[in-house]
């Protein structure tokens, strides 16, 4: 999935600044893209200049002028070929799973601390994420729904495996 689809995609539903589109991906998308601020300014402007998208200046008192985004009828058509094209196998990385796969050459502590703290961020990112969707609730569709739920099985999965591993890396440690 590209960075523009998901932009395009969330000027689907009504015009957004790169404000609020950054705000999305870091709270609503974040079990699943890890979009970058970096990301957003580019695209939107590589977006409008191909008339994906079209630019609307808002001026404000006491603020710098907002610039909010709606997409145009060439972007619904390059939305619309994105959905309709064929699903891509999901791409994962983790720095975590790196260093397990070769803890083999790490100290036992430092692979017990390593757990550790990956069960302490996926428990709070959990956590916060319970938090979001109870807010988000009354305004996702179903199809939103899923996302969300498929998200939180995963993390909570990794989660319960982790600790199941953990009590069995303590228990070698005391052999």
């Amino acid at each position: 999935m590209k960075g523009r689809h998901v932009i395009l995609g969330l000027l689907m539903k009504k015009k957004r600044s790169g404000y609020d589109i950054n705000e999305m991906l870091k709270t609503v998308f974040s079990h699943f893209y890890d979009g970058s601020f970096g990301m957003i300014y580019p695209t939107l402007r590589k977006l409008e200049k191909e008339g994906k998208i079209e630019k609307e200046v808002i001026i404000q008192e006491g603020k710098p002028n907002k610039n909010v985004f709606s997409i145009t009828q060439k972007g619904v058509q390059e939305f619309n070929e994105f959905l309709r094209s064929p699903v891509k196998e999901d791409s994962f990385q983790s720095d975590f799973l790196a260093r397990m796969y070769f803890g083999e050459y790490a100290e036992h502590d430092q692979m017990i601390d390593w757990i550790r703290d990956e069960i302490e961020r996926k428990t709070a990112f959990i956590s916060q994420l319970e938090k979001d969707f109870v807010e988000w609730k009354p305004e996702l569709t179903a199809t939103q729904k899923i996302s969300l739920d498929v998200g939180l099985a995963i993390y909570k999965a990794q989660v319960k495996v982790l600790n199941e591993k953990l009590d069995s890396l303590d228990g070698e440690r005391e052999r």
